[in-house]
């Protein structure tokens, strides 16, 4: 009697831990990287988010952002998904550009490095649609990415 009350309890512990979604326990990380008088994003940039601890970089695993627009809130963005108990608050966000030659022009952005909060990180599973992203009335937070200005610099 024991063992079947013993095999019950974890079955309906399984059970209540199940994943709901594809996503359950992620968070998405999304970045809007523009000039200035040109709001469409950047491409062909790398962004990489790098753990840092007093200015030093620690390599463990390495998170790096694509221009992906699989979920219905992205367009061009940089995304990565990463774990919801990732502590983001030792991450920076670095964006390093290289010299193109495009448009009759050569184009370089430099390296920029930005520390992330607990808020530069977006839930991906709980009761959505593809609208609720940008609806506050279920009272979470809004989805808005982080936003990065860069300036053109000389390739020299």
């Amino acid at each position: 009697m024991k063992k079947i009350a013993l095999f019950v309890i974890l079955l309906i512990s399984n059970f209540i831990n199940a994943q709901h979604c594809p996503y359950d326990g992620s968070s998405i990380i999304v970045v809007k990287v523009h000039t200035r008088e040109n709001q469409n994003t950047i491409p062909n940039l790398k962004v990489t988010l790098i753990k840092k601890k007093k200015d030093k970089i620690v390599n463990n695993k390495v998170y790096i952002l694509t221009q992906n627009n699989r979920f219905p809130f992205l367009s061009d963005e940089y995304s990565v998904i990463i774990p919801s108990r990732l502590d983001i608050e030792n991450y920076y966000l670095k964006i390093e550009s290289f010299c193109e030659y495009g448009d009759n022009d050569w184009t370089f952005y430099g390296t920029k490095e930005i520390k992330l909060t607990e808020i530069d990180n977006f839930p991906l599973c709980g009761n959505y649609n593809s609208n609720d992203y940008y609806d506050s009335s279920f009272g979470e937070r809004l989805y808005k990415p982080i936003e990065v200005i860069l300036n053109k610099r000389s390739c020299e």
